[in-house]
């Protein structure tokens, strides 16, 4: 009998600006092959290595994922579970719930999510659970992105409405700030930047692959990127490119930052930046003429001013008039919002107190050892033993008994080691939801290839299920995956229903490309761009942004950057046998003149060590990497190194600026030799 083969659709949800489109290759109803969709824009028939390898591999092996639910039976940390049934977890979990807001305020609840899946309504729907009960929500922006938000929000007055991707082709200048497209947004790096027509800035401090293909790369010294800002501003006023008629009518405060900018020269710049002058004279000047595109990177606003330097680098958008016209606008993020999306549907928070409890990821650490503080601790979406700073704190603090830890997950994680019930999640490839990218505005099908594995559920049925056990009736906390959708794509102004969706792919949510800011209103108070902001002021930040630049690292020690790796998202992937094997050792890159120095080669056995930890790893020497800097690549599952940590042992959790958000890439260390194993017993 001849094998039944059938090709089907869908898209893939990971934390990634792609969004690839993909075809899944079913025999006789079995997942034989996951590949790239030839005929979606982005991943035109390839996905990246990380996923091709993922996603044929471990999240298709029975053996590698949770397939029923588990209670604890050892100790926490040691990840020793017995199975039982769903009935018996839920209600168990349900009754504790209820014996802790008998005797705790709600809010000593804390569940903690971030991007494990995209799709909106697997990542979005378990807050309506979270608001019913009243729960303190880790925000999730503040271990990543946070204070780029707001300082965006306070430039802008919106951080979710970047340009729309397909203007490129009316560009003349794409810069690329704090970004790693080769890494975090393959494809993009593959085709829409190789593909644009104007030039390629990119400034950065490491040389990646994308700036080295860039016609313009400017490595900036970490923690720079404010000053580099203001002698480029220095540079567009003197040439004469500034939009003397846009900032009169659309900026509030070009008059208040101007005799900063006077004194910020391009040799000032050079100095403060290590950035050669003539390179900030051709970036400021390939950007002024414009029309240009701006993206602004996640890892440039992860330093202690990082929402400065973000509102630093938007004063160059607004000082040339780069909005509100084709091929020009800003970029850090596109939300569902710009697809029409009601971003209060799916988290409803109506059913919470009107005042939400939040704490950042700075504080989960302490908080989680404060028993007056935290009662129960939900994981879902994200692993932060893996991902939170102040790891040995963390994890001493998730072995109390008397926190009850639930984690909701694929793959038994360094996380789910500690918790006392882990509740197995369905992938993407086992129910239908949709995506909208945080880089396109398109819309895609994310399509039920396969049944689900053992007895995972989607996310947002555990918590249908979980709400039912609590005795909640509100009708919004039991509503089906199918009116949701129907519901999210009316809102998107889609017609086709969510099979008409699925049989297309993916589809743009206009058929032009929008103007970013087209009619020139902004939502800000004055509705003007807010280069001096009365709102950023009571707050307690400057009023302008300011020419700053940290002081450089001290002798004898390195600033720790820690950027994705091409062969993870974030902590996605880490188990997977291949890609560990792509990943190697643990290494540590750093400048041959610091090798040197240090009397330090390839291959050498080193540990990175301050306050509060030590990692070891390996050295690698690399020309990508400037002088007095150490790059350790995020990610990594600690229970797979030798020293069961990972870059996040030696990061303190210090805050930005802004957001109360992550400085990680401020850490500092010193690097030493390891110390030769002690004797055997």
């Amino acid at each position: 009998m001849a094998a039944r083969k059938e090709r089907v659709r869908t898209t893939c949800p990971r934390d990634c600006y792609d969004s690839c489109g993909m075809t899944v290759i079913k025999e006789n109803g079995t997942v034989r092959k996951v590949s790239g969709d030839r005929e979606h824009p982005v991943s035109r028939g390839s996905l990246c290595a990380k996923c091709a390898l993922a996603y044929n591999g471990a999240w298709i092996d029975p053996a590698e994922r949770l397939l029923h639910p588990q209670r604890r039976v050892g100790p926490k940390g040691e990840g020793r579970f017995e199975r039982v049934s769903w009935e018996d977890a839920l209600s168990d979990i349900a009754g504790r719930l209820k014996a802790i807001l008998s005797r705790h305020p709600s809010r000593s609840i804390l569940h903690t999510h971030y991007t494990g899946t995209c799709s909106l309504v697997a990542g979005t729907f378990p807050l309506r659970f979270f608001h019913r009960l009243g729960a303190t929500e880790v925000d999730p922006d503040t271990v990543c992105n946070k204070a780029g938000h707001q300082a965006l929000e306070y430039v802008f007055g919106t951080s979710l409405s970047g340009f729309d991707p397909r203007t490129a082709k009316d560009t003349s200048c794409i810069l690329v700030w704090g970004a790693n497209p080769f890494a975090s947004a393959p494809h993009v790096h593959k085709h829409w930047l190789a593909e644009a027509p104007g030039k390629i800035v990119v400034i950065d401090p490491i040389a990646h692959p994308t700036a080295r293909m860039a016609d313009l790369f400017l490595q900036v010294r970490p923690g720079s990127d404010a000053a580099l800002a203001f002698a480029m501003l220095n540079v567009i006023r003197r040439q004469g490119l500034v939009a003397e008629e846009f900032l009169r009518d659309h900026v509030v405060g070009w008059e208040e930052v101007e005799p900063l900018i006077s004194a910020c020269t391009p040799q000032w710049g050079e100095r403060q930046t290590d950035v050669p002058a003539a390179k900030i004279e051709a970036a400021a000047e390939i950007y002024g003429r414009g029309p240009s595109l701006m993206w602004l990177g996640q890892g440039m606003q992860r330093q202690p001013l990082g929402g400065n330097a973000f509102r630093a680098a938007a004063m160059l958008c607004a000082a040339t008039g780069n909005t509100g016209k084709p091929g020009a606008g800003i970029l850090y993020l596109n939300g569902a919002n710009t697809r029409g999306i009601d971003d209060d549907y799916l988290p409803a928070p109506h059913l919470g107190p009107e005042e939400k409890a939040s704490i950042g990821h700075m504080d989960l650490a302490e908080t989680l050892g404060d028993e007056r503080k935290s009662r129960a601790l939900f994981c879902w979406n994200n692993n932060i033993v893996a991902s939170n700073p102040d790891q040995a704190r963390l994890r001493e603090a998730l072995r109390r008994e008397d926190l009850l830890h639930v984690v909701v997950e694929l793959f038994p994680t360094d996380t789910a080691d500690f918790a006392d019930y882990v509740l197995p999640a369905a992938s993407f490839l086992e129910f239908d939801d949709l995506l909208m990218p945080y880089f396109n505005n398109s819309i895609s099908a994310q399509v039920q290839v396969m049944d689900g594995m053992g007895e995972g559920l989607p996310n947002q049925e555990i918590f249908r299920r979980l709400a039912g056990a609590m005795g909640f009736v509100e009708p919004e906390l039991f509503e089906s995956d199918r009116d949701i959708i129907a519901r999210l794509l009316e809102q998107a102004g889609y017609a086709d229903g969510f099979a008409g969706l699925a049989g297309k792919g993916t589809v743009e949510a206009s058929r032009e490309p929008s103007i970013q800011f087209a009619g020139l209103d902004f939502p800000t108070p004055s509705g003007k761009i807010e280069i001096a902001s009365r709102q950023a002021e009571a707050d307690g930040h400057p009023r302008i942004p300011q020419p700053h630049a940290d002081e450089p690292t001290a002798a004898g020690r390195f600033r720790v950057l820690s950027p994705a790796s091409e062969w993870q998202l974030n902590s996605s992937y880490g188990n997977d046998a291949k890609i560990r094997a792509r990943l190697g050792a643990h290494e540590v890159l750093i400048h041959p003149g610091e090798a040197e120095a240090l009397e330090l080669a390839d291959g050498a056995q080193v540990e990175l060590v301050n306050d509060v930890g030590r990692l070891s790893l390996t050295v690698r020497v690399s020309n990508d990497v400037p002088r007095r800097v150490a790059l350790v690549y995020k990610g990594r599952w600690p229970k797979f190194e030798d020293s069961l940590a990972n870059v996040n042992v030696i990061n303190p959790g210090e805050k930005t600026d802004m957001g109360e958000s992550s400085c990680v890439h401020a850490v500092e260390a010193e690097l030493r030799l390891r110390p030769p194993p002690g004797p055997a017993r």
